[in-house]
């Protein structure tokens, strides 16, 4: 089966997702208020758009064009820190990662991006977050 990575970003007010490569033909793009959401609104979008390059007689490889792959979605800082604030605040990521608030809220907004090596602190500090909250139980 093969693999499609799908990439998450937070856009203003919604989640946006992309598909680009040479394979395509193009670029897939989808929006929407939810991850759930957007996941649906991308299948469909790919769905679409491959109905179009066939029908363009372009050469698709052939387990695309009979549907065996599977959408594998990487999620940019923004779409993580978005959906992290359904549970937690960016205050109590700062504490953890020594990532300033007003630095993260730049990262969420889009307005830069992190490095990688400030993208695994966040990670780190989201999971360890989430470690914290397990174990209160």
């Amino acid at each position: 089966m093969e693999q499609i990575k799908v990439t998450v970003d937070w856009c203003g007010k919604n989640y946006a997702s992309y598909i680009n490569g040479p394979r395509f033909y193009g670029v897939v793009l989808s929006t929407a208020k939810t991850f759930e959401k957007l996941q649906r609104e991308t299948e469909k979008s790919l769905q679409f758009h491959l109905e179009g390059c066939i029908a363009d007689s372009d050469h698709i490889a052939e387990s695309i064009r009979n549907g065996d792959y599977e959408l594998v979605y990487e999620k940019r800082v923004s779409a993580i820190l978005h959906e992290a604030q359904r549970f937690t605040t960016l205050a109590a990521i700062s504490r953890v990662t020594g990532i300033r608030q007003a630095q993260l809220s730049h990262y969420a907004n889009t307005v830069c991006k992190p490095r990688p090596e400030q993208r695994e602190r966040i990670m780190k500090g989201i999971r360890q977050i989430g470690t914290s909250c397990l174990e209160l139980m």
